[in-house]
């Protein structure tokens, strides 16, 4: 919205987020390995004085902050596209009637392209649902008996519960109704987010028309 309309720099950052779309997610999660547990994580260890690792090992925080990167592509691409369906003549309007173009940023485009960023950020949240390879090494764990209380805890996942009866289960014919069923469970809470995002895009649409 700020930038001129060739500027180099927002043109680097729109092939950096393209190309960071395209990183498969298993780098992700060695990503999240490498930064937030061994070197944030055992920085803070280190800063915060304590003898055993309580930061940095794999954790629920972790895994979110992995899973906020790796759907970040998402959110910007959607967001940029919900903004440029914004028309020029609305912000033209707005500066004429002398708003200041943070105003028109503000009570002009992002209320007209709200259902397209909500609709983003739903999709982006039943992506990374689904997503098991960046929460591997981050934080989850087979079984837990327990809920997780801290946010260094560890945490099970229904991808991650699946892919461990899937490949490693000694009985498969035991534990195949399970696995349907852990997959079932998996597949609609992916198609409620998805219904959602229809949802949430739907009825700010319609309210945007009956404001016009």
């Amino acid at each position: 919205e700020y930038a001129p309309p060739h500027s180099l720099f927002a043109r680097i950052v729109r092939v950096a987020v393209v190309n960071l779309a395209g990183v498969p997610s298993i780098v992700f999660g060695l990503f999240g390995l490498g930064f937030f547990i061994l070197f944030v994580g055992q920085g803070m260890d280190r800063a915060l004085g304590h003898e055993e690792m309580y930061w940095a090992q794999p954790g629920i925080l972790w895994a979110s902050l992995t899973l906020a990167v790796l759907t970040l592509p998402v959110v910007i691409v959607s967001t940029e596209e919900a903004l440029r369906a914004v028309p020029m003549d609305h912000r033209t309007a707005s500066l004429a009637l002398g708003a200041t173009q943070s105003q028109t940023l503000a009570r002009v485009v992002l209320p007209g392209a709200l259902p397209g960023i909500l609709t983003g950020a739903v999709l982006a949240i039943s992506r990374g649902a689904g997503e098991v390879a960046p929460i591997l090494f981050t934080g989850a764990a087979y079984f837990l008996p327990d809920l997780p209380s801290h946010l260094n805890s560890q945490f099970m996942h229904l991808g991650y519960h699946t892919y461990v009866m899937a490949t490693q289960s000694p009985d498969v014919e035991a534990t195949r109704p399970l696995l349907y069923a852990t997959v079932l469970v998996l597949l609609l809470l992916t198609f409620a987010l998805n219904l959602v995002a229809v949802i949430i895009r739907t009825r700010t649409r319609r309210k945007a028309a009956g404001a016009h």
